[in-house]
């Protein structure tokens, strides 16, 4: 074989690798429904992301972004304050897993996620579950419409949240939000305090069909959107959180 000709089969086989390389790490970014923390922090949170309130909360959650190592983190603080960072979809979406990672830092005073009172959390991170809403009933039916005229918002009617739990709750265990059926949340963790960032791996499909089996419509669960966030409002104390990668994968 000449020298040309080798050389032509070089030059071939680093295009391809090239090219190999460059769609390798496009499917690999397309996997993620969720755009990503900048490697700068000064940029800021990127759109969609967007920090939504309660109307009758005058104390909002502060939301940023920081570096710690290498990596991009947002932190979620709350001084008897409420707010949530959304990500919405222009379109739901059919999703498989959700993975993450967080930590907490101050858990709120005397915080516990089945009474009004205590109804704060040091971090949450929430799916958006697409139901059929016709199979509510009339009067929360209302009670929605109601809310989201309120807020101006599209508010979800159906949401899943991931928690850590208190002394006495048991991993795995789903119950209803103090204030409406219509959040969920499920511990996965069983004791509201780390040391470093943890990794959270979940199946969306299962853990939507566990909190509302019976709202679902045929077919696969789709999501509309999903929400960080950390809460102190209800307890009057202090709340403060980390929330690393988070990939929602279809």
């Amino acid at each position: 074989m000449s020298f040309f000709a080798r050389k032509i089969i070089v030059v071939k086989a680093a295009v391809c690798l090239g090219l190999l390389l460059i769609l390798t790490n496009a499917f690999a970014q397309g996997t993620n429904a969720l755009k990503p923390w900048p490697a700068d922090p000064a940029t800021g949170i990127p759109a969609p992301w967007k920090a939504q309130y309660h109307p009758d909360i005058p104390a909002h959650t502060q939301f940023k972004l920081l570096k710690q190592g290498n990596q991009t983190v947002l932190q979620a603080e709350a001084d008897s304050a409420y707010g949530t960072l959304v990500y919405a979809f222009s379109k739901s979406m059919e999703l498989k897993t959700l993975a993450w990672q967080w930590q907490i830092l101050t858990q709120p005073s005397n915080a516990n996620l089945q009474t009004k009172a205590g109804d704060d959390a040091g971090a949450k991170v929430c799916a958006f579950v697409q139901i059929d809403e016709a199979r509510l009933g009339l009067g929360t039916r209302l009670a929605l419409a109601a809310a989201r005229t309120l807020s101006g918002e599209r508010l979800p009617a159906a949401t899943l949240c991931y928690v850590w739990g208190l002394p006495g709750e048991k991993v795995g265990q789903l119950f209803d939000n103090p204030y409406t059926d219509r959040v969920k949340n499920i511990v996965i963790r069983d004791a509201a305090s780390a040391a470093e960032l943890i990794s959270e791996t979940r199946d969306l499909q299962a853990d939507a069909r566990k909190a509302f089996g019976n709202e679902l419509p045929e077919g696969p669960v789709m999501f509309t959107g999903f929400a960080l966030g950390a809460d102190s409002d209800n307890t009057k104390s202090k709340a403060k959180a980390l929330f690393g990668s988070v990939q929602a994968q279809p």
